[in-house]
């Protein structure tokens, strides 16, 4: 009886463990490609970065007023100075030219955002203000 071994030609050998290394190499690709994508994933993400702030700011559209609370305190629509219904939540935008945070009422507001330094315009530069921001802005801080 013949074997399959001995009908190969001689230079030809056939080892049952020769697919073996193949696995591992792939193997060992994938768990470098994972490590990679993991690292490559911590990293501070600039967009995460933009809304988080310590603090909440507030404009009143009637009388003007700048207010700012503890991050975890929200007030309005009622403006603690003149009690109209004109509060209106703040919102940045951050002037990469002369490095100025202009702030301005997420709404209602007539202005377009455009730097209160150099009038750029500004476009895709919205930031939240964090409590230095705020302060630097003048506005009052408010307990809830």
């Amino acid at each position: 009886m013949q074997t399959l071994n001995s009908s190969l030609p001689s230079s030809i050998t056939f080892r049952p463990g020769a697919v073996a290394p193949k696995r591992g190499w792939l193997a060992f690709l994938l768990c470098l490609m994972a490590l990679l994508a993991g690292v490559a994933g911590c990293k501070k993400d600039g967009a995460m970065d933009a809304i988080e702030t310590d603090a909440n700011g507030y404009v009143c559209l009637k009388c003007g007023a700048k207010l700012y609370t503890d991050r975890s305190v929200f007030i309005g629509p009622k403006c603690p100075q003149c009690n109209e219904d004109s509060l209106m939540p703040v919102v940045g935008y951050y002037c990469e030219k002369d490095q100025h945070l202009t702030i301005r009422a997420s709404r209602g507001d007539r202005h377009g955002s455009v730097c209160e330094r150099c009038n750029a315009p500004l476009v895709n530069a919205m930031r939240s203000p964090r409590e230095k921001d705020l302060k630097a802005w003048n506005a009052t801080k408010v307990k809830a």
